[in-house]
Parts: structure tokens; sequence; C-alpha cells
């Protein structure tokens, strides 16, 4: 037990200790288009349900909950990778 408490140690200092390579300016700026291009996936995912659907207003249901769903994921995301780039300000 000893042995692997002294090994996730070394693994999460090496891991924490390795520096980010990515832009913070380009990642602020990408999560802010997730965040304002969100509201797209729920006509994006209504449209794809609807096509070929034979009972529409399942379709439509569908459709807004699937969109509904992966707006709030881009969302998250997106506002997760605008709060930690001031992050990779300070780590540079």
């Amino acid at each position: 037990m000893k042995r692997m408490v002294s090994i996730l140690i070394a693994l999460a200092v090496v891991g924490l200790s390795v520096p980010s390579f990515a832009d913070p300016v380009a990642k602020f700026n990408g999560g802010l288009k997730d965040v304002v291009m969100s509201p797209l996936q729920v006509s994006d995912n209504v449209k794809a349900e609807t096509e070929n659907a034979k009972f529409l207003p399942f379709a439509l249901a569908g459709g807004i909950l699937k969109g509904g769903f992966y707006m709030a994921k881009q969302i998250v995301t997106g506002t997760y990778a605008m709060i930690t780039s001031p992050i990779d300000m300070i780590r540079k």
C-alpha cells in the first residue's frame, strides 16, 4: 500500500509540473465561441431528428432534449476553458 501511494504521489508531482503549451488567448477565445455558439446545438439536433421522422411530435421533443443536453455540455466546456485560461497565463 505504501508503495502504491508513493507511486501515485510521484505521478501527481510529474503531472502537475509539466508546463501547459496551450495559447491562453486562443483557449479563452475558443471557450467564448463555444458558449456563444451553443444554442445552435438545439436547432441542429431538431433538424437532424425531424428529417426522417414518422411521428413529428416525438422527433421534435427528442431533438429539443438532445440539443439541450449538447448545448449545456458545450456551455460547461466553454466556460471551463475560459476560466482556466488565466491559469495558463500564470504558468507561462
